[in-house]
């Protein structure tokens, strides 16, 4: 049996929480998928295209056999992720002992926000193109120098709040930012032109691979492209090391690419998607998918031509020095998609919407009448994930 209690002020407010934590999904963010999400359905993969560009030649003779004619289209997947927090209460407690906007409201939005950006933070690991490692401001000012050498968007950060603990013991800071209350929650401020939040779901990474990596003597012994990742394999006469999920290695000689994939002049970074022990003097790594061809590729050699995954094998491997980091981002905008589902049907409920700065939470409330009970239920529909990973930079700040 529907409720008919109105509950406007309640939905509105669990919309703000989330909101207001959800500044990783939302700021800098594009909606590709604008007005195509009519007809999805919850769980499926939907995928956008980053378009191939042409290949510059120095000459004013067009060769049809010769010169790149063909658009090749690279497709990143998406799936329509839905959550849902429940809440049940009985038919006295909202006028006898709960305060529900501090004990229900605000707790609500914010475990259901929570749940979302961990998992969208989660898939995105290993997408970035660029790493950079060190102590102090540097690794981020690199960051973000990367970045305006590839594109003229507008730059934003996020990063570990021990982040900024550590730059404060070294008397350092960022420079304060003013922005309106729903902005600011977390808002650290500028540096080096970007303007950075902070955002405590980023792992943070130990680092205690031995001596084997600094001497060269550790080598990729194979590469193997995948549908969800890739898979390197790396080999020495002795290696003995882990190497934690969220370690980015270097192989000697693959450099990122710029967004119309001509090399650049800083390393890739593979990042390690899941914890890994070398047995047998070898070790397999699972890494985030790089794209080798076309000018939709991710890596290149410094003279511009094509990495193969045979020719991979064989480089050798470098990683950060020793040590305890904790992570941060810098993309450009329009580098993350995000949206929410507008409209959800939910028969016999007493439904509700709120959209608070393009995030919409859904609130269905049921009443069961012979326990005098109370449902709510507020849900999100997502679609967000980073759509191309050479507009992004990571760094690691011990």
């Amino acid at each position: 049996m529907p409720n008919t209690i109105k509950t406007n002020s309640l939905t509105e407010l669990v919309a703000i929480r989330a909101a207001e934590s959800a500044s990783y999904l939302t700021v800098g963010s594009k909606k590709y998928f604008k007005d195509q999400l009519v007809g999805k359905r919850n769980g499926q993969t939907y995928k956008f295209v980053i378009r191939d560009t042409g290949a510059a030649v120095n000459s004013l003779a067009a060769n049809l056999q010769s010169d790149k004619i063909t658009v090749t289209e690279r497709e990143v997947a998406f799936t329509l992720d839905p959550w849902h927090v429940l809440v049940e209460t009985n038919a006295i407690e909202k006028i006898t002992d709960v305060d529900w906007d501090p004990e229900i409201a605000e707790p609500n939005g914010q475990k259901l926000i929570n749940a979302c950006v961990k998992k969208v933070m989660n898939s995105d690991l290993g997408k970035a193109g660029t790493a950079f490692i060190g102590s102090g401001f540097a690794p981020m000012a690199r960051a973000a120098a990367h970045l305006k050498s590839i594109t003229n968007e507008e730059l934003f950060g996020f990063c570990d709040p021990n982040v900024e603990a550590i730059l404060t013991s070294n008397g350092q800071a960022f420079t304060p930012v003013d922005a309106p209350a729903l902005y600011s929650k977390g808002l650290l401020g500028k540096f080096h032109g970007v303007e950075y939040r902070a955002q405590r779901f980023f792992p943070s990474v130990v680092i205690s691979t031995g001596s084997e990596f600094d001497n060269g003597a550790v080598t990729v012994t194979s590469y193997t492209t995948g549908t969800a990742y890739d898979t390197i394999v790396l080999g020495a006469t002795t290696l003995t090391s882990s190497i934690k999920k969220g370690t980015p290695i270097f192989l000697e000689g693959v450099y990122a690419c710029d967004t119309v994939g001509d090399p650049t002049a800083n390393e890739h970074a593979f990042i390690v998607l899941e914890d890994a022990t070398a047995s047998s003097n070898a070790i397999t790594l699972k890494v985030g998918k790089v794209d080798m061809t076309n000018s939709t590729r991710d890596i290149a050699k410094a003279d511009g031509s094509d990495w193969t995954a045979a020719t991979l094998a064989g480089l050798k491997v470098a990683v950060p020095d020793d040590g305890k980091y904790f992570m941060g981002i810098v993309r450009a905008n329009g580098a993350m998609e995000f949206e929410t589902l507008d409209k959800l049907d939910a028969a016999g409920a007493d439904y509700e919407k709120q959209t608070v700065n393009g995030l919409s939470v859904h609130q269905n409330r049921l009443v069961d009448m012979e326990k005098m009970t109370n449902y709510t239920r507020w849900d999100i529909v997502t679609l967000a994930g980073v759509v191309d990973g050479r507009a992004v930079s990571v760094f690691y700040i011990k």
